[in-house]
């Protein structure tokens, strides 16, 4: 690719050759080192590309080998400014063409991360964003080396990531480590928690349960496995008790907690829907629309309303790339509306056990989402009037807690089980 943009910088002619010996003709041009390429013959004419120097020289070759040359075509820079040497609007069009791809160049436009698992895409925008390294940001206010270290802290399930730039592509790689990435998401160290000091800070449990399995990195454990516990009771102390020779407690030493408990908890789960419900039908019927689009900018081209009533609208997005790392802020969009109609319906119980089955799947990945594990699930749909109810149970297995500072309860989240919005 590069050096086909240098051959076109610099010009280069297509030739036919034909006459007594062009095979000699040939060999003499690998004996003095004179380059041709794309060789092919029709009949007895030979045609090739060669460059504008080499084509001066090709002079004493003809006469030696008895052969005769035409210029076909010329192809290059030089050659389309001679072409076009009156035209100054045209130049002064390509001039700003220029500047702008320069311009544009200085600033990411694309941003690629892989390996990530337990944090998601959105989460690494939103974090780049706070960070002013996101889409748009100068390749100048990037330094890789720094992001690499404030990805590493801000997120503890990395433990290793590498960020790199290649033209206006910014690639993020990261590694995650599975166990930490199990660790209760919400259990973070308040704000002001941080800011006490000589305290030591305990896990408290969320929820009622029984210990699965406690592994103490840290504090003092005060409950084993299979113990029962209430919401609120101290799992592991941030209380550190001294003794002396005599096995006489004499102090405390605290710190901040730190420990895997697994606990075995109950979810409840509630859901209902009404029985009527509008359905949408599709009709088959689906128009087409191209444009593009600039950042948030969408431009159709022609600018032309739908024919339908109610419709749904799919994008296509294809990001404009000059070369594999050089992208551009600018997308060709292939705009799909599908036409589709409103009816009312009544679900059988075939079709309301599947919408319950589908809300309860929902809300089971929002909990495996938070590192939970899903053991067992018990419930039942019955019908109310003109609606149906689901309820039951829900038994996990989860690593959460939440922080107190010595007797002062802090809670680090809302307490209570994830909310079903399926409602």
């Amino acid at each position: 690719m590069l050096l086909r943009l240098i051959k076109y910088f610099r010009g280069y002619v297509e030739v036919a050759l034909w006459g007594y010996a062009p095979e000699r003709f040939l060999n003499l041009c690998s004996n003095h080192d004179i380059l041709i390429w794309d060789l092919r013959q029709k009949g007895e004419v030979y045609y090739f590309h060669i460059s504008v120097e080499g084509f001066r020289c090709l002079k004493p070759l003809l006469k030696k080998s008895g052969t005769h040359v035409k210029i076909s075509k010329k192809n290059g820079i030089p050659f389309f400014l001679f072409r076009y040497r009156r035209r100054k609007v045209l130049f002064f069009s390509i001039f700003v063409c220029m500047m702008i791809l320069y311009t544009l160049s200085r600033f990411i436009w694309k941003i690629d991360i892989n390996g990530n698992d337990s944090v998601t895409d959105d989460s690494m925008l939103q974090f780049l964003e706070e960070k002013n390294s996101s889409y748009g940001t100068h390749i100048s206010d990037i330094d890789c080396t720094k992001l690499e270290e404030e990805i590493r802290s801000s997120f503890k399930s990395i433990i290793w990531t590498s960020v790199k730039r290649e033209g206006t592509t910014l690639t993020i790689d990261v590694q995650e480590n599975l166990v930490v990435a199990s660790q209760p998401l919400n259990a973070k160290l308040p704000k002001e928690l941080k800011e006490q000091e000589q305290k030591g800070y305990d896990l408290l449990a969320l929820h009622d349960g029984t210990i699965e399995s406690i592994y103490v990195r840290k504090g003092t454990p005060l409950v084993e496995q299979g113990d029962l516990v209430k919401k609120g009771d101290v799992l592991v102390s941030g209380a550190l008790p001294i003794y002396d020779d005599s096995g006489t407690l004499t102090a405390y030493q605290y710190c901040t907690a730190d420990a895997d408990i697994k606990l075995r908890t109950e979810y409840a789960y509630q859901d209902s829907f009404a029985a009527k419900h509008t359905e949408r039908v599709y009709s088959g019927r689906s128009e087409h629309r191209y444009g593009f689009g600039l950042g948030d900018f969408y431009i159709q081209l022609p600018w032309k309303k739908t024919g339908f009533s109610t419709y749904t609208v799919l994008d296509t997005r294809t990001q404009v790339r000059l070369c594999d790392s050089f992208y551009l802020p600018v997308y060709f969009v292939r705009r799909t509306y599908e036409e589709y109609g409103q009816e009312q319906s009544v679900y059988t119980k075939k079709e309301a056990k599947e919408h319950a089955a589908e809300n309860l799947t929902e809300f089971l990945e929002k909990l495996t989402q938070k590192g939970v594990l899903i053991l067992e699930k018990h419930v039942m749909i019955r019908t109310e009037k003109n609606k149906y109810t689901v309820s039951g149970k829900i038994t996990v297995l989860e690593n959460t807690f939440r922080y107190a500072a010595n007797g002062q309860v802090a809670d680090t989240v809302d307490e209570g089980n994830v909310e079903n919005e399926s409602e």
